[in-house]
Parts: C-alpha cells; sequence; structure tokens
C-alpha cells in the first residue's frame, strides 16, 4: 500500500499544541414523476438524500472533508424541493406498512453519526424551509464520552500532514507486531472498491481509508488508531467528544420531534460481524436512546452502509429488535417500498446541488438508477 495521502479536514478541533477555536450553536426507474402532486395509491419513487458534517466553512491546515456548508445545504434542499416533496420518517414508516401512500415523487432527508453540528448548522436551516429530517446516532460515544475510531480518523486527517500520518500508522503497526497487515498490497478489486466507496478522495487517500475502515477488523483498527490520536490530540478525547457529538438534551428534542434514529452503539460493520455481536450493537444502541429519549428508534442507518455490511441477516436481526426501517449507502431511487430494511441513499455530493452531481433536478426521478441490493 502506498503512503501518499491527501488529508482531509474535519472539525475545528485543535490537535496538541493548537489553539481550540470551536463554534458552539450536510437500471433507472421509469415510475414516480417529477412533478408535485398529491397522495396518490400509484407506485411512489422515494430518493433519500444523506448528509454527515454541515457546517459555515471547512477552513482547517488539512482541508478536504467531503461535507456541505449551511449555505450549500440550503441551496440544495431548495433546488430538490423543485423537482418533488420532502416526506418525514414515520411517513415513509406509515407508507411502507400500507396505511398511507406517500408522494409520486418523495424525498427523504438523513443525517448520519450523531454530530453535534448537524444541530447547529443544518436543522436550523431544515426548520427554515419546512424540511423534515432524521438523525441516525452512535450512543457508545456519547455514553463513553469517546470518540469513535472513523472519527479519530477524520481529526487525524484534517491536523497531520499525510506522509506524517502515513508514517505514524506504519510505525504502530510495525510496534504491534501488525506490520505484515500495513505491507499486504491491495489487489485491482480492492483498490477499485476504495473508489467506489471514496470517489472524492485521490486514489491513495481512497485506498488507505477502505483498508483501515473495510479491511481490518476493529479490535485492529482501534490498536492503530488510538495511539496515534493520544500522539496528536494528548489526553484529551473527552473534551473532543462533547464537542463532536450530540448530547443527551439534543437527543431528547429530536425523539420528540420524531427525527431520532440508530447508527447503532458503536460504529462497526454490522454485516461483518458475528450474529451476537450485531444483536448486542442494535440492542445497546436502541435502549440507550429509550432511556436517555423516552423514544426507542424504529429506523436504522447501517454503518458503512455497503451491500456488505447491510446484510439481509443483519437486517433481520434489527427486525426482531422493532426496527421497521433500515438505510443503505446504495445510491439509487426506492422505486417501491417493498424492501423497507434495506432502502437505497444518496451522497448529497451524487444529486443536483451536490459537489459533483451525475444527475439533472429536470429529469431526476425518471433517470436515477433503481434500487437493487436484495430485492
Amino acid at each position: 500500500m502506498t503512503c501518499t495521502l491527501t488529508a482531509a479536514g474535519h472539525l475545528g478541533i485543535g490537535a496538541r499544541g493548537e489553539s481550540w477555536n470551536v463554534e458552539q450553536p450536510g437500471s433507472s426507474s421509469s415510475r414516480g414523476a417529477a412533478a408535485r402532486g398529491p397522495w396518490s395509491s400509484d407506485p411512489v419513487t422515494l430518493i433519500v438524500v444523506n448528509y454527515h458534517y454541515v457546517r459555515p466553512g471547512f477552513e482547517h491546515r488539512f482541508p478536504g472533508i467531503h461535507g456541505v456548508t449551511t449555505s450549500a445545504l440550503r441551496a440544495q434542499l431548495q433546488l430538490l424541493g423543485t423537482a418533488g416533496e420532502f416526506v418525514s420518517l414515520n411517513q415513509v414508516r406509515d407508507a411502507a406498512g400500507g396505511a398511507t401512500s406517500l408522494p409520486r415523487s418523495a424525498f427523504l432527508v438523513t443525517f448520519d453519526d450523531g454530530l453535534r453540528e448537524q444541530l447547529d448548522h443544518a436543522l436550523p436551516v431544515l426548520d427554515e424551509l419546512g424540511v423534515p429530517g432524521v438523525f441516525f446516532v452512535n450512543t457508545w460515544p456519547i455514553a463513553n464520552r469517546a470518540v469513535s475510531s472513523v472519527h479519530k480518523i477524520h481529526l487525524l486527517r484534517a491536523h497531520t500532514p499525510p506522509a506524517v500520518l502515513c508514517g505514524m500508522l506504519h510505525a504502530e503497526a510495525r510496534r504491534q507486531g501488525l506490520e505484515s497487515l500495513w505491507d499486504v498490497e491491495s489487489g485491482e478489486a480492492q483498490v477499485g472498491e476504495a473508489q467506489v466507496k471514496y470517489p472524492w478522495d485521490p486514489p491513495e487517500s481512497a485506498q488507505l481509508k477502505y483498508f483501515l475502515n473495510h479491511q481490518l477488523t476493529h479490535e485492529v483498527k482501534d490498536a492503530l488508531i488510538a495511539p496515534c490520536f493520544r500522539e496528536v490530540f494528548g489526553d484529551d478525547e473527552s473534551v473532543i467528544s462533547d464537542l463532536l457529538y450530540m448530547d443527551v438534551q439534543q437527543l431528547r428534542m429530536l425523539g420528540a420531534r420524531g427525527y431520532l434514529g440508530t447508527h447503532g452503539d458503536q460504529h462497526l460493520p454490522l454485516g461483518r460481524l458475528p450474529r451476537a455481536a450485531v444483536h448486542d450493537n442494535v440492542r445497546l444502541s436502541l435502549d440507550r436512546l429509550l432511556g436517555w429519549t423516552d423514544v426507542r428508534p424504529f429506523a436504522l442507518s447501517y454503518p458503512f452502509g455497503s451491500l456488505e455490511t447491510s446484510t439481509l441477516e443483519a437486517g433481520a436481526i434489527a427486525a426482531e429488535l422493532g426496527v421497521e426501517l433500515g438505510f443503505t449507502t446504495e445510491r439509487a431511487v426506492n422505486v417501491d417500498l417493498s424492501s423497507p430494511l434495506h432502502l437505497a441513499r444518496f451522497d448529497c455530493n451524487d444529486l443536483p446541488g451536490g459537489r459533483q452531481p451525475y444527475l439533472q433536478s429536470s429529469s431526476l426521478f425518471e433517470n436515477a438508477p433503481a434500487a437493487r441490493w436484495y430485492r
């Protein structure tokens, strides 16, 4: 694996020796029409759009994270609103259960990871435009005042020169006797999968992210990342966690509004875990959210959301625990709701108003590829 990377920015959280500057308060379908319309019993077309980081600007020593600014979020939602109607999570649930119907051209807006900035900067935009949303939350980092490994990687890439970070990880792998894992060359298939999963990153960077997030067990990944994170940020993980993630009071507000979903307890690839681990991860997240908010979510966003991490078995286990809707990262349109535990979602950058859209708003519902995973 080569070590030439392009670092990505993250929160305004300073590494050791830096000042802290954090603000406190993103087969084509022939079904559905792009025009607004009344409720109908006709087949629907549901496009789900997903966001992660949303803030006024992205200014870090090594910028590159693919979030959206507040103004870009507003502009994109306004543009999408000309092509269809925004619906709530409860409306999707009711339609999937046959209690009602969705508009023929419907949008659902989602946010992953339970990041505090989503409430500080995205929710006010949703409220301003009258757009409902759903926020999928990992509970482990909130309960433990810790930072998920996936976000440690983002923070490291935001504050560490690419070659330095690569060297740190390699040295840590060598120190722990894991150098053989690090030195394994990725084949063509893995390189291609990395580019599909991380299309906004240069090839070397995408390959490293894929290696860390998808080819290592979470135990090995944590063992490599944690010492590097401490070296750069010191022992302030609990402080960083408080700034990075939502708090219980904010979760209660989301629950009361019907905007709360689970992203699992820890940010782990459910489809790659043993059955018992999947069960425990989803159950604990639901139990924690119920205890904190008096609301037990009925929707799950699969962490990473790829085909192999959102398996039929993972969906079935979630369903046993009361989950009714599941969301993947398949970049496609849902031409019906017959597979409610595997609903496709576009990344916001793929859609009109995004960084590199490959679909036009005027023909979005007609030309978007239809969901195929597990169908």
